[in-house]
């Protein structure tokens, strides 16, 4: 799910089988219509706030939501539709998975080196293999262009990352 028609055909041309512009298109009919009718196994939300019913009504009977970010926190309520999760059996998780995997301290979660190591080899044969690859929007350069870069990524303008480089 994106928010212009310029990341959605961005997205599209780096492989996703779908892609929804959420306030152009209505979600959750069209996650449904994917769906034919089931709903999504699993949904991911970083944003969370009032989207949040609708990707519940259209996740699978007994499917999950895992709500990772809040990235809305300050401009939008979230409210749990508890009545949807009752009436469908949804399990809604709030989740930074990654460390129930690596493990962190200040958690309360015992570290898991071997796991870590797994993650950062996987990664890096990754890069190295061109399995994945980063796609820069833009560099700034030098610490003075930090203020620059945040405008920018609230912008929401940017497709793909937003670097800020050491180097002037």
């Amino acid at each position: 799910m994106t928010r212009s028609e310029a990341k959605k055909e961005a997205l599209l041309a780096a492989g996703a089988d779908q892609v929804i512009i959420a306030g152009s298109e209505d979600v959750q009919e069209t996650i449904l219509e994917i769906t034919e009718g089931l709903g999504a196994e699993v949904i991911y939300d970083a944003v969370a706030g009032p989207g949040l019913e609708e990707l519940v009504w259209a996740t699978k009977r007994s499917g999950h939501v895992i709500v990772y970010g809040h990235l809305g926190a300050m401009e939008w309520p979230t409210l749990l539709p508890l009545g949807a999760c009752f009436l469908r059996a949804i399990k809604v998780h709030g989740s930074f998975r990654v460390f129930d995997f690596t493990g962190h301290a200040r958690l309360g979660l015992r570290p898991k080196a071997k796991a870590v190591e797994r993650a950062k080899r996987f990664i890096s044969d990754g890069l190295v293999s061109s399995l994945f690859s980063a796609r820069i929007d833009r560099v700034f350069f030098g610490l003075g262009e930090y203020a620059a870069a945040h405008r920018y990524m609230e912008t929401n303008e940017q497709i793909g990352k937003i670097a800020v480089s050491l180097d002037n």
